[in-house]
């Protein structure tokens, strides 16, 4: 099963109004014991971070330094009733993350005829949050109010949503991402700027040579051989199509990518380069399988050089999407769907049953032949993403949409292709889409991750746009 790869690192600021509690015994105990409920809730959405109740201006300080210290993904503010702006100010105010003011109890209603002051008071956190909203917007910080009650399942989705985006970013910053070899020629969307990537993440591109991807094939041993040769067979059925020596060569070449990828610490990457020798070509052509293997591995590789793809593959990866390699292939307006699928390199974690390998004597628009990988995609919601360098003023924007894999007949061509449906009309779509220019490749993530996406692109610092 897909999963989440990072656990969330979540600030808890619990509020409270220090002057009532002389006023109305009880209050507080009432504060604590939802409290006590809430966390249990919390501690499912991942690692809090909390100095407890904070009901003072110098409480509210205290929170903010030991948030300074935690760097948590994201904050949630929790008003436990009426309480002051000033009780979250001194502890936001120098803190750099997205924020989110749960506007929540654990009643979803309660007898109005019979409560006593103590009681309405327990009950009255919304009224602080416009004021909160206020102090967070003057001190300048990105929040979004999230509102329902204990049992309100689709609230806690949405906290869920929020923090798994906030903590993928965190993670994103801190990988390597890399490129072997070139960009597919005069492919004018290929290319990537680095110092976007500089800016999105403190590092440049790693650029393994394609002579390290040589010389660690032409050194692989018998023992590494049989062992890949083995792992292989077990993942994939095996077509009558591929031969042993077919086979042999794919796992000399996933042994090599394995040991170069692994060597610079890459956690996704482009490649691409043609070849005048009939080796190096081969280690391109026959490289479906190691990348594929990689990518099963959440170390996305994308063919044509397509680096960028390549990380919004590890986006998707990160959020438990998994992430596959795609492009539109047609638009079908009698049945309302997009054709999607690449050749080349696959993510066998969104396969529905086991993948196939078969031979295959000429990959489309690329010299060589070798392996071809295909299988059914999961049917169901679907997310697009795409990673852009163009038209924002930030490091990348993200664009995406909110889609479905559905049944029907697909392209025998040895790849994973797939009918998609959009929600809007497909003229519409597409219109819309590509008005955002975005590079021709698209990443696809099993399941809905708008949420996700979203809060990740307020992390980081991306532009983000739904389509």
């Amino acid at each position: 099963m897909l999963k989440a790869k990072v656990k969330p690192k979540i600030g808890l600021l619990l509020t409270g109004h220090k002057m009532y509690w002389g006023q109305f015994p009880g209050l507080k105990k009432m504060g604590d014991m939802m409290t006590e409920s809430f966390m249990i809730k919390f501690n499912t959405l991942g690692d809090i971070k909390s100095i407890g109740l904070v009901d003072t201006y110098a409480r509210s300080a205290e929170a903010g330094k030991y948030f300074q210290e935690e760097k948590p993904d994201m904050i949630i503010i929790f008003p436990l009733g009426y309480t002051t702006g000033m009780m979250i100010a001194p502890a936001i105010k120098d803190m750099n993350c997205p924020i989110r003011v749960l506007n929540a109890h654990q009643d979803s209603s309660y007898d109005y005829a019979s409560a006593d002051t103590a009681l309405y008071l327990h009950h009255e956190g919304p009224c602080c949050v416009p004021e909160y909203c206020v102090t967070l917007a003057t001190l300048n910080k990105e929040f979004k109010v999230i509102s329902g009650h204990l049992n309100m399942q689709s609230m806690w989705e949405e906290l869920g949503k929020d923090v798994n985006g906030s903590a993928a970013a965190r993670e994103f910053r801190e990988l390597f991402f890399g490129v072997i070899g070139n960009t597919y020629t005069h492919m004018t969307d290929m290319p990537t700027d680095e110092h976007r990537i500089l800016a999105a993440t403190g590092k440049l591109l790693r650029r393994p040579e394609v002579e390290e991807i040589e010389e660690a094939y032409n050194r692989v041993t018998d023992k590494q051989l049989e062992s890949m040769y083995a792992e292989l067979r077990e993942m994939y059925d095996v077509d009558s199509t591929v031969t042993n020596e077919h086979l042999k060569e794919s796992a000399k070449i996933a042994v090599a990518f394995d040991e170069i990828v692994k060597k610079h610490n890459i956690s996704a990457f482009g490649y691409y380069w043609w070849g005048e020798k009939e080796n190096i070509t081969l280690l391109r052509s026959e490289s479906a399988l190691a990348v594929s293997r990689l990518a099963a591995m959440g170390i996305p590789g994308v063919t044509e050089g397509d680096v960028k793809t390549a990380m919004a593959m590890k986006i998707l990866d990160l959020l438990g999407g998994g992430g596959m390699f795609l492009e539109f292939f047609s638009l079908d307006f009698d049945e309302n769907f997009i054709m999607m699928g690449h050749d080349g390199p696959s993510n066998i974690n969104v396969a529905s049953g086991k993948p196939k390998l078969q031979h295959l004597e000429v990959h489309h628009g690329k010299t060589g032949h070798g392996l071809g990988i295909d299988f059914d995609m999961t049917k169901g919601p679907c997310t697009l993403l795409n990673l852009s360098q163009f038209k924002t003023s930030k490091p990348f924007k993200l664009i995406y949409t909110i889609a479905e894999v559905i049944e029907g007949d697909v392209l025998n061509i040895g790849n994973p292709n797939c009918r998609v449906r959009v929600k809007k009309p497909i003229p519409q779509f597409f219109n819309d889409w590509c008005q955002e220019a975005p590079p021709h490749h698209i990443a696809l993530g099993v399941g809905d991750f708008s949420g996700e996406i979203e809060a990740f692109a307020e992390k980081i610092g991306f532009d983000c746009v739904k389509i």
